[in-house]
């Protein structure tokens, strides 16, 4: 005979959970010893979302399903935004929440919200565990949230039902089974390609886990196709391929829709239309190869081949396409050269434009660095231009653009990989998660947390600046970072200008110690920006 809560902590050990991100409340005590007996590590937050974006990350990073804890009441509430975040970015997270105590419902209201309903927009499932049904739901939910297409999960529970026995005759079985999977149409594959002279491949999120992508790499070459990543697929192909031509997703009018509107076929490879700002609206035939169905929302399609991602690149692997001598390799150079020649403003005194500090990043860090962003002008300038050189190395809140992330996301990557990560934030993304900055200090984690201080909400000034109306409730006064620094623990350098940045970067990186690197951006860079209101 087990409890619920030995259970619960058997189950999460069994499908490879190493660590529960999460902050407390008396109501979990019984969970938390369960896990602790089972040898899973506790972090402890100092948000609930931020729990949730930990999870998410490593979820990400693991490709296994991760565990976010938080109480009842308030703390079920403040984690709706990194739920929220782990289902529009298809994360394979599971929320434990506590649950309001059976016996005094109907005459007990205190910190008591319904918990399904505020979840349920929100996950794939969510249930109230009981002694009855614990067995298969834990089973069932651990499942859910891999399989199709992955999301998050909740599920709720009582201390005094977490410390109950489950039955003996209580069952695991039962999961849910895949979505039926359709049968190959290869030959229709070949026959579409035979008759396109610009074949295109868009690559999405739905790469993970399953990582193809050195069969990504084999169809685009044999196609001669170019390659358009999403910001959550950078790096799948690495920016030095010469079939690389950048990442679409950011904004309504984002360069590569230039190639995508010269294409006369789409092949789109794990794509979801989650991380698009703009509606899909391509004229040209798609074929939808992805693990999920072509659906919420449904956009055009030709063709449709539906199942496990690698195992339907591996028989489309010697595919031959008529692809014309101007396009692929030829095409892709000559948009890179003429990217690269637009011209940079001039920056203020004393600042650093985004794309110098991009390129200093880029110059004095490895290959395989984990870099992460937050949400807000520098994050559409960072997925639109950073060259990221391996796969799984940049993370990004895209699917729901939840400002928080970056920094939590690089304690969850650092906390993982022990290497040295990197963060980019804005400054007001900072503030909103400013407490986690104690567990880079508590947990000795090499994380550079490069602030781009402009005291501003640039995306949304800019906006207001676009429609001609004045900077309103969007600029604000920053804290002394170099104190913020101090009080937790972190070294601190200011950057006004490359060298500096530069030598910030290399000594952050070989100290594999937690830095803060207060960058003062001058957003004028940013392709966001109103530069001659």
């Amino acid at each position: 005979m087990v409890t619920v809560a030995e259970y619960f902590a058997e189950e999460l050990s069994a499908a490879g959970v190493e660590r529960v991100y999460g902050l407390p409340g008396g109501e979990n005590v019984e969970i938390l010893e369960a896990i602790r007996k089972r040898g899973i590590e506790f972090v402890l937050v100092k948000s609930e979302s931020s729990a949730c974006f930990m999870a998410a990350a490593e979820a990400r990073i693991t490709g296994n399903i991760s565990v976010a804890l938080t109480t009842l009441g308030p703390g079920a509430a403040n984690a709706a935004a990194g739920l929220a975040h782990a289902y529009l970015d298809r994360a394979p997270a599971l929320l434990i929440t506590a649950a309001d105590d059976p016996q005094l419902r109907g005459r007990h209201s205190h910190q008591v919200i319904d918990l399904a309903a505020m979840f349920r927009p929100i996950c794939k499932s969510t249930l109230e565990l009981t002694p009855q049904n614990a067995a298969r739901s834990i089973h069932d939910s651990i499942y859910a949230a891999q399989s199709n297409r992955p999301g998050p999960v909740h599920l709720s529970i009582h201390n005094n039902v977490a410390g109950q026995n489950i039955p003996e005759d209580a069952t695991s079985a039962g999961a849910v089974a895949d979505s039926p999977r359709r049968p190959m149409r290869l030959g229709a594959f070949q026959d579409l390609l035979a008759k396109k002279r610009k074949p295109l491949i868009v690559l999405g999120l739905g790469l993970e886990p399953a990582r193809p992508y050195s069969q990504v790499r084999k169809l685009a070459e044999s196609l001669r196709a170019p390659v358009i990543d999403t910001a959550k697929s950078k790096g799948a192909l690495s920016s030095t391929h010469p079939l690389f031509a950048g990442t679409i997703g950011l904004t309504r009018d984002d360069p590569v829709y230039e190639l995508l509107a010269e294409a006369d076929c789409i092949i789109a490879i794990g794509f979801d239309v989650v991380e698009l700002v703009k509606p899909w609206e391509m004229a040209s035939p798609l074929i939808w190869i992805a693990n999920w169905e072509n659906q919420d929302p449904r956009i055009p399609s030709a063709l449709e081949l539906v199942g496990p991602v690698d195992r339907t690149l591996n028989r489309l692997a010697e595919v031959k396409g008529a692809t014309a001598a101007d396009w692929g390799e030829k095409r892709v150079s000559a948009f890179r050269a003429a990217q690269t020649a637009i011209a940079l403003p001039a920056p203020q005194s004393n600042r650093i434009l985004p794309q110098i500090f991009l390129a200093s990043l880029r110059e004095n860090s490895p290959d395989d660095i984990i870099l992460t962003t937050d949400v807000g002008s520098h994050k559409i300038f960072t997925a639109l231009n950073w060259p990221a050189r391996q796969p799984n190395r940049y993370f990004v809140s895209n699917g729901l653009s939840a400002m928080g992330y970056g920094l939590c996301s690089a304690i969850a990557a650092a906390e993982l990989s022990g290497k040295p990560t990197v963060c980019i934030t804005g400054d007001a993304g900072l503030m909103m998660a400013m407490g986690e900055l104690s567990l880079l200090a508590e947990r000795e984690l090499p994380v550079l947390v490069m602030v781009m201080n402009d005291a501003a909400l640039d995306l949304i000034r800019s906006a207001q600046l676009r429609r001609r109306r004045p900077a309103y409730g969007t600029e604000f006064l920053n804290p002394d970072f170099a104190d913020i620094a101090s009080a937790f623990g972190l070294a601190y350098r200011r950057v006004e200008s490359k060298a500096a940045c530069d030598a910030a970067i290399r000594d952050g990186i070989a100290a594999r110690a937690p830095m803060l690197i207060d960058v003062m951006i001058d957003p004028v860079g940013y392709p966001t920006t109103v530069r001659n209101p």
